[in-house]
């Protein structure tokens, strides 16, 4: 006899893999998620380097971690050089910590260096590139570690100044949802959270997705241990579908979440079905047709599924057409838990099961 049907609140389905946001590279907006200034304790020094052979303005806009602004300027960068500056310098030496953001007219590629001037310190130097604006509605961390005897976060900035309601979801190696947590940005402010408090205290590894309802972040994760002598960062890649890398596909499997047992789209799926709407609109798909197919995992009875994997499709048909694709060319269908991908033999593999999926006809 099966189970009644218990969908958890956050409904994974398979992620599709997109180009996102370029991370470490050349841009004119970029973003140091992390600085600290402490001239009694750390050197830090923002690098800019112009790599397009033009020179040009430079324009650096401190903020603190609750988005008020602590200082601003304006450097002239030489045609193929760089800038080579104190981080403090912008915020009058104060003690703070909090995120810089830095606008200009050609394309430039930068990095966050931070020294600690205690010499029995200095394996906790570090060099960090810059993320490129203007972010992503969703980044992945690949790797973290939940361990009392670490110090690790992961750091979070509102890169376009709107304030996002941000979600962060810890999964184990397994593929189990291990924790997860849901924080409002300030504007032009940041975030950090360490995982090892939000996985319930467990030593553990893992993967973590942070998405937004709206609005675009960039992040990092950082690790320190003190025992072994060490600190690393690593920029979060974005992972968010992108219209542009999906317009061509037959196939579109995407991240859509509903509320608990229920066909209400989360806000927070908002960003990737407005891209799929786009790749619907754009010039080499606009006469064509898409299935728009429901699909769940097979806890529950299967009439019971078939039905609410239809529900769900037609919310997210509605969505796409609020967002401009014509009804007409739309065919909803629910599936169930007829079609999976993979075995529904573990927890992991019965989130890939629950998906939807738009297919060209």
């Amino acid at each position: 006899m099966k189970r009644k049907m218990s969908i958890p609140l956050t409904v994974v389905l398979l992620l599709m893999t997109a180009a996102g946001t370029a991370w470490g590279q050349a841009g004119k907006q970029l973003v140091i998620n992390h600085f600290v200034s402490d001239p009694a304790v750390i050197e830090g020094h923002l690098v800019i380097s112009d790599v397009a052979g033009r020179g040009g303005t430079i324009n650096v806009s401190v903020f603190n971690e609750f988005g008020v602004v602590k200082g601003k300027a304006a450097e002239s960068i030489p045609p193929g050089g760089k800038l080579n500056i104190n981080a403090e310098k912008y915020v009058g030496g104060q003690k703070m910590v909090g995120t810089m953001r830095i606008t200009s007219t050609t394309d430039v590629a930068g990095q966050y260096w931070q020294f600690y001037k205690d010499p029995a310190k200095g394996w906790k130097n570090i060099a960090v590139p810059a993320a490129v604006g203007p972010g992503a509605t969703k980044l992945v961390c690949q790797h973290f570690v939940a361990d009392p005897a670490i110090e690790s976060y992961i750091v979070v900035s509102d890169a376009e100044g709107t304030g996002p309601t941000v979600y962060v979801e810890f999964y184990n190696d397994q593929g189990e949802l291990a924790g997860q947590t849901k924080i409002d940005i300030p504007k032009y402010g940041k975030f950090s959270i360490q995982p090892y408090e939000l996985v319930g205290s467990k030593k553990m590894t893992g993967v973590a997705y942070v998405q937004t309802e709206g609005g675009k972040i960039t992040g990092e994760y950082w690790q320190v241990s003190e025992k072994e002598k060490y600190q690393i960062a690593h920029a979060m890649q974005g992972s968010a579908p992108v219209a542009e890398a999906i317009a061509g596909d037959p196939l579109i499997r995407v991240q859509v979440q509903f509320d608990f047992d229920s066909d209400k789209i989360q806000k927070r799926s908002f960003a990737d079905l407005m891209e799929v709407a786009k790749a619907m609109r754009s010039p080499g798909n606009v006469n064509d047709r898409y299935e728009v197919g429901g699909h769940t995992d097979d806890v529950g009875k299967e009439d019971y599924n078939l039905k609410l994997s239809e529900r769900r499709a037609q919310s997210v048909k509605k969505f796409l057409v609020d967002s401009g694709v014509p009804a007409q060319r739309l065919l909803v269908v629910g599936y169930g838990e007829t079609q999976p991908m993979i075995a529904n033999d573990t927890p992991a593999n019965r989130a890939k099961n629950r998906r939807v999926e738009f297919k060209k006809l």
